[in-house]
């Protein structure tokens, strides 16, 4: 939109037209964001654009000033109101927006690394995992992004989940924004290695990335590999006595695994660049990856019915696991006059392959039970095995744009149709038995969203309700192997003042079971330990997992309502809640563990022998006929800009009063030196919201000279500095019920029940994060905690009570090119980032205890925790 603004005949001043420009510019125009300031035109007012390069002041010709003032006069100065690069679409701000300088006060490598970070603020009520986009588009998958250097970012915003509904995706998830600077180069190398305290686990990590931005091309290529050594049961304060009671109390804790042996490979590629008119990006990924764990010495049942566990010239039972993945995906982006398109397309494979040793045959054995067991008396049992194949490819085309006009806004919309097809082939060997499975899948879906302006204070239409809008969506999927399936949604969006947004939204969706839910293959793993709640004690099972054919679809019904409040505009403040109900009916989910209800309601899954023991479990998942949560999840985040030491020597060199902080040192790749020529205003340190270094097109200062390379010209965005932060989220859940059955048991998990090993539902959950950096310096910390819960056995004296569990992670960081005195003395410094972070850093375990005060054998720490205290240190460098 545009503002036309009628300035007298004879202007002040040239240096002063701009600001009377942006003073007349305070009230947003019709499509910007609320308490968002629009951006002038610099070719027309003269004003900055944010992100911009500042130009020097220019001397009139002549040196008459005059001349340039009688020029202008009577002139209309155009202002024209947009929103920053790369925001979403629609009217919904973001609740939480971060800048270069809050990335990089949490002092992590990767974006992937900032989303886990970043946790507690992206979690959705609804339980989907977060909707990432870059610069406001789509993207083929999370791989496109996911490896890129937190110094490429120049912000990220956080938005409520109603803002997927506009991309074409379901409303359960909230949406990540992440927005890229406009020119970045950097290769970087990191090496980091982390290690239990108590020892028994070293796992080594490498990474190398390649990555240049050049306004719309990018490329970017990730390499990684990483391994973790085996932790067996005798390298942690396992009880002896509890291995194998009733096969002469032998110690399997030298042939079992707590965590299994791991090693991964990644490589992933990527290239953007501008294609015929529209935006195309294109992605190729690799992964590799290996499992190796360990489940005893094999058993065998001797004449007499003697069981022994076999020692000498046996190995452990074990069980490896190998996984190929490959990803394709490409993204188009481009306009039909004032209509926006986006293309995704995706082609996906994996193959695994899991082999699991069974045991021994001893049908030859005819010696005496009581003599000395070799290997060469006893014939190997084939390995179970188990072999799958996932492929699933397709795409689907996004249209975003204006409909027509109402007295209170444009009705927008957003349309989306797509089409998939899959197979999932499986085959398993199991007890001599060969099993073929083949699951395949075609989807054809379409979603349709619309967004309808009811008030608007900007437009003066029925005001005094503020800004007020409602959203209307539906979507089909038709699948070839469960039909139609419907989802319909609406809500509303409603700003009643400047700082309050109330969101409203329900949706009504039916889902069918994953292809893997459906036909994964059968997989047998011997000496599982699990607690019997019927017999309240703990037994060596064996399981089955897989998919199960027999599977159902589900319908989910969800109700929001979310608040959000900014009560300060100048200040980085904000408190969110949201309360959320759902209902799901006949869901799929995984098999619950093995209750007295559960088992009376899926009696076939469970095996026992004559006396009564568990012996087998078949674990692949079931369906229920109906849960029932509802909670609501409050939090607030904070933020508090610090000014760093460079930033005070900066103004005092600029008031006259001290030297040049950068004398002598040259930014990365050349150019001006910072606070030299050209540093005044746009200077370093001088940014706020809108400053960029270089590497966005921007400021040629390093206010963020901590920021590392390839960002300014010093590796950091203009109005670096520090930054002081927190943020607190509060879980507070009202109902988590489970009905297992039309006319069975309804398993109330907040009060006594439970369908996982875990125990019930913990009431109240807090996640806390706070973090500090200045100076090159920084700390991180977070804390978790959840509340015990308690569950029922079949008499009192079987009851479980689950302690409530605290957590705690410390993280220390060190980026050298913060330090300016150091840089100057060592050159190669600049780059260099060096983390020491300890997680679980009280070692805390959560303590099970039955009505005795004992502790059950399942519910050891060391089995609900092996790793405990962990202490990870890494060394990062950026080239440039």
């Amino acid at each position: 939109m545009t503002m036309i603004l009628m300035m007298a005949a004879a202007l002040p001043t040239p240096q002063t037209a701009p600001v009377a420009a942006a003073a007349q510019a305070t009230t947003a125009p019709t499509g910007l964001q609320t308490g968002q300031q629009p951006q002038t035109t610099p070719q027309q007012s003269g004003a900055q654009q944010p992100g911009a390069q500042p130009e020097r002041e220019r001397e009139p010709s002549g040196g008459a000033g005059g001349a340039a003032e009688e020029e202008g006069a009577g002139e209309d100065i155009v202002v024209t109101g947009s929103r920053p690069r790369g925001s979403v679409v629609g009217d919904i701000p973001p609740d939480q927006t971060l800048g270069a300088a809050d990335v990089r006060s949490y002092g992590v490598s990767s974006i992937s690394d900032l989303l886990t970070e970043l946790a507690p603020q992206t979690t959705s009520g609804r339980g989907g995992a977060p909707v990432t986009l870059l610069n406001g588009k789509r993207i083929s998958g999370f791989q496109e992004i996911r490896d890129i250097p937190t110094e490429a970012i120049e912000r990220v915003e956080i938005l409520p989940e109603e803002v997927a509904l506009k991309y074409g995706y379901r409303a359960d998830s909230r949406v990540v924004n992440i927005v890229l600077r406009r020119r970045f180069r950097a290769a970087t190398v990191e090496a980091d290695a982390r290690l239990s305290t108590e020892g028994g686990r070293t796992a080594p990590e490498g990474e190398l990335d390649l990555l240049s931005i050049q306004r719309d091309g990018r490329a970017n290529l990730h390499l990684e590999y990483s391994e973790a050594s085996a932790l067996l049961e005798s390298q942690r304060n396992i009880s002896a006595a509890s291995n194998d009671e009733g096969t002469a109390n032998f110690d399997q804790r030298a042939y079992r695994t707590l965590l299994p042996q791991t090693r991964n490979f990644e490589a992933n590629a990527v290239y953007a660049t501008p294609l015929l008119g529209t935006s195309a990006t294109f992605n190729g990924t690799l992964e590799l990856a290996d499992t190796t764990g360990q489940f005893g010495l094999p058993v065998v049942t001797l004449p007499g019915d003697v069981v022994r566990r076999l020692e000498d010239g046996f190995s452990p039972l074990t069980q490896r696991g190998s996984t190929l993945t490959g990803h394709l995906g490409t993204t188009l982006n481009g306009g039909l006059g004032q209509w926006q398109w986006s293309f995704t397309g995706n082609y996906d494979r994996v193959e695994s392959d899991t082999r699991t040793e069974t045991g021994v045959d001893a049908s030859g054995f005819a010696g005496d039970p009581n003599g000395t067991l070799v290997a060469s008396q006893f014939g190997v049992l084939p390995a179970n095995r188990a072999r799958s194949t996932s492929s699933t490819g397709g795409g689907d085309l996004l249209l975003t744009g204006s409909l027509f006009d109402l007295p209170a806004g444009e009705v927008t919309t957003s349309v989306r149709v797509g089409a998939s097809t899959s197979d999932f082939s499986s085959r398993s060997f199991r007890n001599a038995t060969n099993s073929l499975g083949d699951v395949s899948r075609d989807i054809v879906n379409g979603q349709v969203n619309i967004d309808l302006p009811i008030a608007s204070r900007s437009r003066d239409i029925l005001s005094p309700l503020g800004q007020l809008s409602a959203n209307l969506n539906v979507g089909v999927d038709h699948l070839s192997d469960f039909g139609t399936l419907l989802t319909t949604g609406y809500g509303a969006n409603w700003s009643p003042i400047d700082g309050v947004r109330l969101i409203a939204s329900a949706t009504d969706e039916e889902s069918a079971p994953s292809a893997q839910q459906l036909g994964n293959p059968t997989i047998t793993t011997p000496n599982v330990r699990v607690f019997d709640y019927v017999r309240g004690t703990t037994a060596t099972v064996t399981t089955i997992s897989g998919g199960n054919p027999l599977l159902d679809g589900f319908e989910r019904h969800v109700k929001k309502v979310g608040l959000t409040l900014k009560p300060w505009s100048a200040r980085d403040l904000s408190l969110t809640a949201n309360y959320v109900d759902t209902r799901v009916d006949n869901p799929v989910a995984s098999f619950p563990a093995a209750t007295a209800a559960i088992e009376a309601a899926f009696p076939d899954r469970f095996v026992r022998d004559a006396d009564g023991e568990l012996i087998g479990i078949d674990t692949r998942p079931v369906n229920f006929a109906r849960t029932e949560q509802s909670q609501l999840r409050w939090g607030v985040n904070f933020s508090m800009p610090l000014k760093s030491k460079i930033q005070k020597q900066l103004e005092a060199f600029r008031a006259g009063t001290g030297p040049n902080p950068f004398e002598g040192l040259r930014p990365p790749g050349g150019g001006r030196t910072p606070g030299g020529e050209g540093a005044g205003a746009g200077g370093p340190g001088a940014g706020g919201p809108g400053a960029a270094g270089p590497g966005a097109g921007g400021q040629r200062g390093p206010g963020g000279f901590g920021g590392g390379p390839g960002g300014g010209r010093f590796g950091g965005r203009g109005g670096g500095g520090g930054r002081l932060n927190f943020a607190v989220y509060h879980t507070w859940r009202f109902t988590d019920r489970v009905l297992v059955a039309e006319g069975g048991p309804s398993l109330d998990l907040l009060n006594g029940d439970a369908i996982g090993s875990s125990g019930g539902q913990a009431r109240h959950q807090l996640e806390g994060q706070a973090g500090y950096s200045n100076n090159g310096l920084g700390a991180r910390l977070s804390v978790n905690y959840r509340t015990g819960t308690t569950v029922n056995g079949l008499t009192s004296a079987q009851d479980l009570n689950f302690g409530g569990l605290a957590t705690a992670d410390l993280r220390l960081f060190a980026d050298f090119g913060g330090r300016l005195d150091w840089v100057r003395a060592h050159p190669w410094l600049r780059g260099v980032r060096v983390t020491a972070g300890i997680s679980n850093l009280l070692n805390t375990r959560q303590r099970v205890t039955d009505a005795t005060g004992a502790t059950p054998i399942t519910y050891q720490p060391d089995y609900l925790d092996p790793l405990g205290r962990s202490v990870r240190v890494s060394i990062r460098k950026l080239f440039f």
